[in-house]
């Protein structure tokens, strides 16, 4: 009788112990699982919070860059045109303020913006023609009101703008001045890179075209087209 109750003892207990580690097997499985789950969801929820923004905001900047200025008078008696040019060193500044109209995904952002900025020329050129006689191109700035856009990563924005131009660039010929202030259109293409999130340099190229003048030079009608580019890098600090 004896021997008997010692084996159903014995019976109990390893029956006891295998669910013991039944239960433990699924407690760990489920613990595997839960740490599986969290691994796959940590590099979506670190890749959000790695995203910075560095780019909606006020800021201020200052660039320098190469400028060319142009003038030409078309054709005179003898099918040549007098053409009128100056390059140098612009020295300029610049503010905007850029927000995202759609926000921000895990990738980056659609930007818009707003920005003025003026250039510091100090152009000047003269031509001699046996016609229309000597003529004169000076400018010493050219300045602008632009929509930026583009699409900005964390560290990289890309965009285009475009606005209204204005300059004191004017043309004097034989007995004609235009002195004043000209109005046109600019349009460009740059790249931003962000330093940090206050600070960022650009590079980018903008163009300028102020139209044409209907001119009457040396007794004859004649049309001058009057623009001018530049080429800049530059530095903005963001608020």
């Amino acid at each position: 009788m004896g021997s008997k109750m010692n084996f159903l003892k014995r019976e109990s207990s390893l029956s006891s112990a295998a669910t013991a580690a039944k239960s433990g097997a699924k407690s760990h499985s489920s613990s595997i699982l839960l740490s599986l789950a969290a691994l796959c969801l940590s590099p979506a929820t670190a890749s959000a919070q790695e995203v910075k923004d560095n780019w909606t905001g006020p800021y201020v900047g200052l660039t320098l860059g190469l400028q060319g200025t142009a003038a030409s008078i078309d054709s005179d008696a003898n099918g040549e045109d007098l053409d009128l040019d100056d390059s140098g060193v612009a020295i300029g500044l610049l503010g905007g303020y850029n927000f995202s109209p759609f926000g921000r995904s895990d990738s980056g952002q659609w930007l818009i913006g707003a920005e003025v900025d003026a250039q510091f020329l100090g152009s000047d050129d003269s031509a001699n023609d046996s016609v229309l006689g000597t003529a004169t191109l000076d400018s010493s700035w050219v300045a602008s009101t632009r929509v930026r856009a583009g699409y900005a990563w964390e560290y990289l924005h890309l965009y285009g703008t475009a606005g209204l131009a204005l300059s004191d660039i004017h043309v004097e010929t034989m007995g004609d001045d235009d002195d004043g202030v000209r109005a046109g259109l600019a349009l460009g293409l740059g790249a931003e890179y962000a330093i940090d999130k206050n600070w960022s340099g650009r590079l980018e190229g903008i163009s300028y075209s102020f139209g044409e003048d209907d001119r009457r030079i040396a007794g004859s009608e004649h049309d001058i087209g009057i623009g001018a580019a530049v080429i800049r890098i530059g530095v903005s600090r963001r608020f």
